[in-house]
């Protein structure tokens, strides 16, 4: 009994309670129970888009971008596509190929090693968040700002054959670590964040600010540190794209693989775009098509009611984060995919948890529309609707 004690201790403390463990666990159960009955049950339009050989392979978690990650999990990164093309070459190397080492050492299914990769990285994201909850707001809130992050429209990609899950692991390391004014440790996460979605180069002005916000630390070397570590996700991001397009004699591949998605050509394009397409969308009533189309807009209101509030709490590095966690996917020139950009910006679900501190009735209102809008989404995702 005293050994089993010792262990529960030690996992408590570095994996999070036993408790964490059961409540992230029954929660893939419970979204997996929920899309098997979407699936086969619900009246809802189901489509196949993959050859069915492979579609009696894929989870039900496993659709649209899992379909290129696989592709790099079995096959690598291959040629450079034809000119329009999409290819692999677009994706980002450390959550495939981490997989891809699970799957040639063990000789398993290259879905279920992505599996694996993604259930791993998201156990370990849930104790680390759930201990930053509770530095940052107490452990009721703590717990509270978790069932944010679990309801989240978008937070079924955490569970799917996706990088979301390791990108939400590094950036909490990241970001944990910059703050207590470490070199290192941070820098090998930027790293790893940066090779695992281009995503990460929203988080350098946010770690930037986070380490001028590190204490015990003489002024000069907190501008040094901060300038560092900010600049590392956002160096190994365009060394990435410099690397694989110099590995297959193409400078540009990774930009011309993106054109296969008919991303906007730079940010300033982009972002007009963006706008141009919600006003195309409301004059041509593509929202009544696409109900898909208003979770992708209404997530960029919500983004900035809680920028508004995290600059009224003086949170800059939080809202830094919000704020470019927002217009990189704008940039892009389309709203599809938001939801998921949005969903590993992690400090939104502490705001979200302090904002309702006191009104138990909002935010029993918020988890129960936040957890109808994950149940409608994730439904449209297992039949093969897009959602982001």
């Amino acid at each position: 009994m005293d050994s089993l004690q010792k262990l529960a201790v030690f996992l408590g403390r570095h994996f999070g309670p036993p408790r964490l463990f059961l409540l992230v666990a029954g929660w893939i159960l419970a979204l997996g129970v929920w899309g098997m009955t979407a699936r086969n049950f619900l009246p809802v339009e189901h489509r196949i888009q993959w050859p069915i050989p492979l579609e009696l392979r894929a989870p039900l978690y496993a659709k649209f971008d899992s379909g290129w990650y696989l592709s790099v999990i079995e096959w690598g990164y291959g040629p450079p596509p034809p000119a329009g093309k999409q290819s692999a070459h677009a994706f980002f190397p450390l959550y495939p190929m981490t997989a891809k080492v699970l799957r040639d050492t063990f000789a398993i299914d290259g879905f279920h090693a992505g599996l694996l990769v993604t259930y791993v990285c998201f156990f370990l994201a849930a104790a680390l968040f759930l201990r930053e909850g509770i530095e940052r707001l107490g452990e009721p809130e703590g717990w509270r700002a978790l069932g944010f992050l679990l309801l989240f429209p978008a937070a079924f990609f955490f569970a799917a054959v996706y990088a979301e899950s390791m990108l939400l692991l590094f950036s909490l390391l990241l970001f944990r670590d910059a703050r207590r004014g470490k070199v290192l440790r941070p820098a090998l996460w930027g790293v790893a964040m940066g090779l695992t979605r281009a995503f990460a180069i929203a988080a350098g002005p946010a770690v930037f600010l986070a380490v001028l916000e590190a204490p015990a630390l003489s002024r000069a070397r907190r501008w040094g540190r901060a300038l560092l570590l900010g600049a590392i996700p956002v160096a190994t991001v365009f060394l990435w794209i410099y690397g694989v397009g110099r590995a297959h004699h193409e400078p540009g591949l990774y930009f011309r693989s993106l054109e296969g998605w008919h991303r906007g050509a730079h940010p300033f394009a982009g972002f007009g775009d963006f706008f141009r397409g919600a006003y195309d969308h409301l004059r041509l009533g593509d929202w009544k098509r696409d109900h898909a189309l208003v979770l992708d807009y209404l997530m960029v209101l919500f983004f900035l009611a809680i920028l508004l509030y995290q600059l009224a709490r003086r949170r800059w590095s939080d809202a830094a984060w919000t704020a470019c966690g927002a217009a990189l996917p704008i940039s892009t020139g389309l709203s599809g995919g938001i939801p998921r950009f949005f969903a590993s910006v992690y400090p939104i679900y502490f705001a979200l948890a302090e904002a309702t501190r006191d009104s138990p009735r909002a935010r029993l209102l918020a988890w129960l529309v936040s957890g109808t809008l994950l149940l409608w989404a994730s439904a449209r995702f297992v039949n093969w609707m897009w959602v982001a």
